[in-house]
């Protein structure tokens, strides 16, 4: 472009005004509002392109609909413009720039998505300044400042500047290389070719870091009180907020400055062609060790150059004094490369003065150092020289530090010791013994002494050389010597095993050998066949294979005294496993309670499936207003397999139940202490127990911690706390997507969480194509009321009754009670709210979440239009993803659009239909979970309804549920259906006209409600 120009300036046609400038920064946060008031509106000459007579716009114009003039074979070329602008002094600049860099501002670029919240447009030239702003407030962070005086009028003043190291000269290079052209485009009579854009970076560093510094020094007393000297005065003005330095004498601030300048040049890293390097070689002698240092063998610290341009090329200072390949190579970066070999030997001497009196000999090319020198070169020198700018090449062993530690090998204890410990169970202690070890590889007795008598801090041991830690190494002889052999629990094993950061004595676990169940364990869970649990004959359920290994891993680690997290998913029987376990350990006579947490809606589900599956298991309900307490508790307890009770009577009771001995705690749907900070959450935590189990088919549902919080229940204190796991692997996985830290994740948690999807090839090979299951759930205290007033006011109301008239009481009946068990508000019609009142709907909720956090979908029939608007409405707010709901009301035109949108991959997750509208004549294979909220009489209506998702095209197990309220009438004609499905089918028909001919005796027996019904 050709240079053009005028004495005046043009103004800018899109331009904004300074007012609305500061009007925008006002509306995005009261920071910035202020900031902006402290502004003078102003006007600055800027130097930009023209085409054809009209102005260029610049990309981030060219993105909020400014077009660009249609192209032309005109010239580009720099006009004047005059652009309305908001003034700030140095200080407010640096905080408007700090303010808008911190997180959660609402400034955006202007190339944000579409759909993004556009509060305040941010262009490029100020998103580059933002990153300016960025490095140096990094740099300060980091102390990477020095101060300076300048003696420039109209007064002297103390400054901070920056010091940049190597990671900060990349970023100033980038900075340099993307600088926009409009933050050089200011036209002054002093430069009127605009500014240079590596003199713009050093100066808006130099501006910002000193602004910084003073910043945090703002609240922090002088480095000085008084102010009799030059120096002085200068080190108070350091800490002033303008930097000013009152009544000086110029002539001894320029002393100082001198001085200064040759201090920070003594320091700072040189920049030319070639770059001097040291590399430090270990002496190579016979494998025997010295641990003395009495035949001390030399240590080697090389001197070698290397082109700056060309780091492949490293060349030892031996051929740079001969005229060898080596040093020809050399001169294509400088004539002399010897004469810098000298200067740079005679400026590292400073951090190593050992180098003064090589540099005053005949061609240095190395210094000898014995293996003292050698330690303080490793450990306090090379990282200066690294810090200053040098090369410096060091052993492998030192920059991965051999490890010295604690070794643990452990043995299964005999029978003949667990006699005399008097064990219960032989796995759940092992015999062990500590060795030290040099990462991982154990040290015999005669080598920890000899690390023990070492004079020198460099060993050499198995032929590599250590640094030794004479600390360490004495507590590690003292440990041993007093606990090297005895037993131990098996969880303490484990948790040894599995912490990376587990110590012994303050000494690190450097590795922990295990057999037998222990070894098993560490494995996984899926690594190999564990010791199947026999079941008694009695238990009334087939275990799958799967299943088969579930139940044996669980009673692995419940012999161990570990804690276990079940976390199979949805559908694939945590229940029956947990069951089998427990009937399993009552026919081995295993004695002590087992206490089951789950939410109200599971109670019924899991006294049913304690009958259907396990008969001879003695249960005891602990909720309802008539539960017991005290002595009459624990007596009923102790008498027990197994104890039902839910999270709200468990966080109640806590103190009772605290007074039991249980022989385990189990928590059903587990993401129910997700929270460990909620009080539920504390108080179930505080349950003595011998063992944990935590069931859960969504073990993770927003957040790595939620899981944190899982692991600590079963296995409490061995994990660490929330806030190292957070740090060590939440952040890193969820913000980082870091692998290493992933698979350090997944191998510590291995031993403790089984986790099968049903697409996992080994489990869907064990699955029908469709599984039925009924889920039983409980009514609240406001359902029980309403269903027992209506089945009152039947009895009354069917005295006397006969024909046609019975038939309709009945019938009008039964519907009413349907209604009930679904939600009150159904029943009421009254337009209340749904939360809270209803057992079966608070379990739809928990499945449905369960669906969509797998990223599954749902088809959830019910015979009522009116109760499906109902879940519609409620179901919209409660769930993550869309729901869509399909009735008779609807235009063929949108039902043709419903199913196709929920066909669709992205379609909604749930689909609700009524019965009647949905149940024939639609293909829904992108549903693999089919809900009947309520039933229908006719199991051959049901069916039907399931079919839309069991079809062809389904490539996924389907699962069917029927939600059934316990000790009602859903229940009852449920067991009929299920019991006597053939006789039924026969028998049943199409409607509800079989119910009204059963006798008075038989229809109250039908609708009667059952204690057990009610929860909590």
């Amino acid at each position: 472009m050709t240079a053009a120009g005028s004495a005046g300036a043009l103004d800018h046609p899109y331009a904004c005004s300074a007012p609305a400038l500061a009007e925008l920064l006002s509306a995005v946060g009261p920071a910035l509002g202020w900031l902006a008031t402290r502004a003078r509106y102003g006007r600055v000459v800027l130097q930009l392109p023209v085409q054809g007579g009209l102005p260029v716009p610049s990309p981030d114009l060219s993105t909020l609909g400014v077009r660009a003039p249609a192209a032309g074979t005109a010239e580009a070329s720099l006009v004047r413009f005059g652009v309305p602008a908001l003034l700030f002094d140095p200080d407010e600049a640096a905080q408007l720039l700090g303010e808008l860099a911190a997180p959660g501002s609402a400034v955006l670029p202007t190339e944000s998505p579409p759909g993004s919240p556009a509060e305040l447009p941010c262009g490029n030239s100020l998103l580059w300044l933002i990153l300016v702003h960025d490095l140096a407030w990094r740099l300060v962070g980091r102390g990477r400042v020095l101060p300076t005086v300048r003696l420039d009028p109209p007064a002297p003043q103390a400054r901070w500047m920056p010091v940049s190291d190597a990671t900060a000269w990349a970023e100033i290079r980038r900075l340099t290389a993307c600088c926009p052209p409009a933050c050089r485009a200011e036209w002054t009579p002093s430069e009127p070719a605009g500014r240079d854009a590596a003199e713009l970076v050093a100066d808006l560093l130099d501006c910002l870091v000193d602004r910084e510094v003073r910043a945090a020094a703002r609240d922090r007393p002088p480095l000085v009180a008084s102010t009799a000297t030059g120096v002085e005065r200068w080190l108070r003005a350091l800490t002033a907020a303008d930097g000013r330095i009152e009544n000086a004498d110029v002539d001894e601030l320029a002393v100082l400055d001198d001085a200064l300048t040759r201090w920070r040049r003594s320091g700072q890293p040189r920049t030319g062609p070639l770059r001097l390097c040291f590399r430090l070689v270990e002496p190579v002698g016979p494998e025997a060790d010295d641990p003395d240092g009495s035949t001390d063998e030399p240590w080697r610290l090389e001197f070698l150059l290397q082109p700056v341009d060309e780091p492949s090329l490293m060349v030892l200072a031996a051929d740079v004094w001969s005229d060898g390949p080596a040093r020809q190579a050399l001169r294509r970066s400088v004539h002399r490369p010897a004469d810098v070999l000298l200067a740079e030997l005679e400026r590292a001497a400073q951090y190593f003065p050992r180098l003064r009196d090589v540099v005053r000999s005949y061609m240095p090319s190395e210094v000898v150092l014995d293996r003292g020198d050698a330690h303080a070169f490793l450990r306090d020198v090379a990282p200066q020289l690294s810090a200053a700018g040098y090369g410096v090449l060091l052993p492998a062993w030192w920059r991965r530090p051999r490890r010295f530690g604690l070794t643990l090998a452990t043995r299964a204890v005999s029978a003949r010791d667990a006699r005399r410990l008097r064990l219960v169970d032989r796995d759940s202690v092992v015999a062990f013994r500590w060795r030290a070890a040099i990462d991982g590889v154990p040290l015999s007795d005669d080598e920890l002494r000899m690390l023990a008598s070492a004079k020198k801090p460099l060993v050499r041991v198995h032929g590599q050389w250590l640094q030794a830690d004479p600390e360490q190494i004495a507590a590690a002889a003292r440990f041993l010597a007093r606990a090297g052999t005895d037993t131990m629990p098996s969880g303490e094993v484990l948790r040894l095993a599995v912490d990376p950061d587990a110590t012994v004595a303050g000494l690190p676990v450097a590795g922990v050998d295990t057999d037998g169940a222990l070894a098993a364990v560490l494995a996984g869970p899926e690594s190999g066949p564990e010791r199947e649990l026999p079941l008694p004959a009695n238990f009334r359920a087939t275990l799958r294979p799967y299943q088969r290994r579930g139940l044996a891993w669980l009673g692995l680690l419940s012999r161990l005294g570990v804690g276990a997290v079940l976390a199979d998913d949805m559908g694939l029987g945590k229940t029956v496993q947990i069951l089998a376990l427990l009937a399993a350990e009552r026919a081995e006579r295993s004695a002590g309670p087992t206490l089951l947490i789950c939410p109200m809606s599971l109670v019924g589900n899991w006294q049913r499936e304690t009958e259907r599956f396990a008969p001879d298991l003695r249960v005891h309900v602990h909720h309802g207003g008539q539960r017991l307490s005290g002595r009459a508790l624990a007596a009923a307890v102790q008498g027990c397999d197994l104890v039902v009770t839910t999270y709200g009577v468990a966080h109640r009771d806590v103190e009772q139940l605290r007074e039991v001995d249980w022989r385990r705690v189990v928590v059903d749907e587990a993401q129910y202490i997700k929270n460990s900070g909620t009080r539920q959450s504390a108080a179930i935590r505080r349950l003595p127990a011998r063992h944990r189990i935590a069931l859960t088919g969504t073990p993770v549902e927003n957040r790595l911690t939620e899981l944190h919080a899982i692991l600590d229940f079963a296995n409490p204190g061995l994990f660490g706390s929330r806030a190292a796991f957070r740090e060590r692997y939440a952040v890193p996985i969820e913000q980082d997507d870091n692998e290493r830290a992933a698979a350090a994740f997944r191998r510590r948690i291995r031993p403790f969480v089984l986790r099968r999807l049903k697409t996992d090839p080994a489990v869907a090979a064990e699955l029908p194509d469709k599984v039925e299951m009924t889920v039983l759930c409980n009514l609240t205290a406001e359902q029980a009321t309403l269903y027992q007033a209506v089945v009152d006011d039947m009895l009354d109301r069917m005295k006397g009754a006969r024909g046609i008239r019975r038939r309709g009481v009945v019938l009008a009946t039964l519907t009413r009670l349907k209604q009930i068990c679904n939600h009150p508000a159904h029943f009421l019609q009254d337009g209340s709210a749904l939360p809270g009142r209803s057992g079966k709907l608070a379990r739809l909720e928990d499945i449905l979440h369960t669906v969509v956090t797998n990223g599954e979908r749902a088809l959830v029939f019910t015979q009522y239009a009116r109760f499906g608007t109902m879940l519609h409405r409620h179901l919209l707010h409660r769930l993550p993803r869309d729901v869509s709901y399909l009735h008779g009301g609807l235009s063929p035109r949108r039902r043709d659009e419903l199913v196709q949108g929920f066909q669709q991959p992205g379609g909604p997750a749930v689909m609700l239909l009524s019965v009647k509208a949905g149940g024939t004549g639609l293909n829904l294979t992108a549903a693999n979970h089919v809900i009947h909220v309520d039933r229908w009489w006719n199991p051959a209506v049901e069916e039907q309804a399931s079919d839309r998702a069991f079809r062809i095209g389904q490539r996924k197990d389907v699962q069917i549920r029927k939600l059934v309220c316990v000790g009602t009438v859903e229940e009852r004609i449920d067991a009929l259906i299920e019991g006597k499905r053939a006789l039924a089918r026969a028998t049943v028909g199409s409607d509800d006209s079989w119910l009204t001919d059963l006798s008075g005796e038989a229809l109250h027996e039908l609708v009667s409600l059952s204690a057990e019904a009610v929860g909590e």
